[in-house]
């Protein structure tokens, strides 16, 4: 009976050990990328008014109207003749004063991953007040540097493996977080001093409890920001295990092949047509994005979408959220989640306290790992020392 006891402890130490190893490993190989990942997130939750700290702040008298989406693309095309083709509007609301016109494929940025145009417009005097590429202003190219390390910028093909490899790092970070999880678990009637730090400590308890605590707390968070990171290049992956539950179309939120039927000498709507009729699809939803030629409703980054269009009026294709399955909302859920609007303004200031977290973990996990190795080359040379004295 004592015999497998033993065998039993000794087991669960093994065990303990090669997750221990597994954590430790993660850390000092990839530890620093996450420690990146965590600051430039935290920045990336308020981009837009990160953004616009700097710009004169919006001001019009109480019963001043904006300026009309079809006005202010005139005006951002009369700047811009030599761009045809698509362009997409962001309404002021959710962290943006501005209206924010986009042009998706400057010919100055075509070689990189994504560096659209970014035009932003006071929406009541319809002028523009700023003018920028994609990566080349301090908040984008944190952005860029969260989404693909700035591997973008060095080619299309190039870019697209940078953001692959950041998204396969979720995982590790999943494994990281679970493993974390595990080491720290403490055993019954211990969870109290589990998640405190011990006052009038040593160094080396000290930073033993801080990375414990860190740990703890941020666990959920981290566990989320791992999952929903990993899903935006590797949702292939996870569809098959949500359809276990749920059924996902093969080409959920991808965007529907549709295209406006030519109608000679006609002209194309205009986005306040365009806008009324996706009103009467989505009476309640509020006008947060539009695309020319074709027109979108949207809150944001949701997933209420019309497709119209542009000379006939014409509802092409329609994308409601409210007519998801189970599997379907939880895909879309994968960007908020990953954001913290999920959660509204409570959860990205949340979220933002996060992204330290991994800076936290990295120092207090590093000096512990250097105070273990320091106190084992003690007690290596004090064995040492013991022995020799005690030669004859």
């Amino acid at each position: 009976m004592n015999i497998c006891l033993d065998n039993t402890s000794r087991c669960r130490r093994r065990f303990r050990s090669f997750w221990l190893m597994v954590h430790l490993y993660i850390a000092l190989t990839i530890g620093f990328v996450f420690v990146i990942l965590g600051l430039t997130g935290a920045c990336n939750v308020f981009l837009f008014e990160l953004e616009e700290l700097g710009l004169p702040q919006v001001h019009h008298e109480a019963n001043a109207l904006p300026c009309s989406l079809d006005d202010i693309m005139q005006t951002v095309k009369a700047a811009h003749p030599q761009r045809k083709g698509k362009w997409s509007v962001l309404l002021p609301g959710s962290g943006n004063d501005y209206v924010r016109v986009q042009y998706p494929m400057p010919e100055e940025t075509a070689d990189e991953l994504f560096a659209p145009l970014r035009i932003l417009v006071e929406p009541y005097s319809g002028k523009i007040t700023a003018e920028s590429f994609w990566g080349q202003t301090l908040w984008t190219l944190i952005y860029e540097t969260h989404s693909d390390l700035l591997m973008g910028k060095l080619g299309v093909k190039i870019g697209e493996i940078g953001f692959d490899t950041i998204c396969f790092l979720g995982l590790f970070l999943f494994i990281s977080a679970l493993t974390g999880i595990y080491l720290w678990w403490p055993r019954w009637g211990k969870f109290k001093k589990a998640v405190s730090i011990k006052r009038g400590a040593s160094p080396e308890r000290f930073y033993f409890d801080l990375h414990k605590i860190t740990g703890f707390y941020s666990s959920i968070i981290l566990l989320i920001l791992a999952f929903t990171g990993f899903s935006f290049s590797y949702g292939d992956y996870i569809k098959p295990l949500i359809r276990s539950f749920s059924s996902v179309k093969e080409k959920h939120l991808e965007e529907p092949d549709v295209k406006s039927k030519v109608i000679d000498n006609a002209k194309p709507l205009s986005i306040a047509r365009a806008v009324d009729i996706a009103d009467t699809i989505f009476p309640d939803a509020e006008l947060r994005r539009v695309e020319t030629p074709d027109g979108e409703a949207n809150h944001r980054w949701s997933r209420s979408k019309v497709w119209i269009d542009q000379y006939s009026g014409k509802v092409l294709s329609v994308q409601d959220p409210n007519q998801f399955t189970a599997g379907e909302t939880f895909l879309n859920l994968m960007w908020p989640l990953h954001s913290g609007e999920a959660f509204g303004l409570l959860g990205r200031i949340l979220w933002c306290v996060m992204g330290f977290a991994p800076l936290i973990l990295y120092i207090s996990g590093i000096i512990r790992w250097l105070q273990k190795r320091k106190a084992k080359r003690l007690h290596k040379s004090q064995q040492t020392t013991n022995r020799m004295l005690q030669r004859p």
